[in-house]
């Protein structure tokens, strides 16, 4: 089974992309894995709404660990089943909780074993730094996908005037990757998402 790690800076969107692409597939529930950065597993079941109320918050780092849910995809006559892994949000500093600190370590390293990356951005809070200069976050984790030829990049919360705005300047300065631009929030763009993931699963 094919695994898509979502990866990203924190408040970037990952978590409600994860669960409203889960709702767009056609889920009305989910049963998410939790993977805790020592191994230990916790799997619950939620209705979807329940799942974004628990899970989604604009506080940074409410992710601290990895979390999948298996989904299915329709490719021809058949589906098939892939794991979409929700990630702690990835920053340049070191963070001065142990926990946070843990968890971008264990998102480091499903980075370099997953089978696809997608990466968001927030499209809205784009600076010259993330277009610009070579050492920020967002600028690795794209010359690493890139690298791979396994890698998306999606520029979340085109539902903003601003992100439309800063769109031509995303794509300009990561133009060796194909961007979607989408709205985890509002579930646009996921057409084009969905048939990058039956392509490759």
């Amino acid at each position: 089974m094919k695994e898509f790690a979502i990866v990203g800076r924190p408040n970037s969107g990952k978590t409600v992309f994860a669960l409203n692409f889960a709702g767009f597939l056609g889920c009305k529930t989910v049963d998410i894995t939790f993977r805790a950065w020592d191994g230990m597993l916790n799997c619950r079941h939620f209705a979807l709404p329940e799942a974004r109320r628990e899970l989604c918050s604009p506080v940074c780092h409410k992710t601290r660990s990895v979390q999948s849910i298996i989904l299915k995809v329709p490719v021809g006559k058949t589906s098939v089943s892939f794991k979409l892994t929700d990630t702690c949000g990835l920053a340049e500093p070191i963070h001065g909780d142990e926990e946070v600190r843990r968890g971008m370590a264990q998102t480091l390293s499903l980075v370099r074993s997953t089978d696809f990356v997608i990466h968001l951005i927030d499209a809205a809070a784009v600076s010259a730094e993330v277009l610009n200069n070579e050492l920020n976050i967002d600028r690795e984790i794209y010359q690493y996908g890139v690298a791979r030829n396994k890698y998306l990049l999606l520029a979340n919360k085109i539902d903003l005037p601003l992100a439309r705005e800063n769109l031509p300047k995303l794509t300009a300065a990561f133009h060796a990757a194909a961007v979607l631009p989408v709205s985890a929030l509002h579930s646009q763009g996921f057409q084009e998402v969905k048939a990058y993931v039956a392509a490759n699963v």
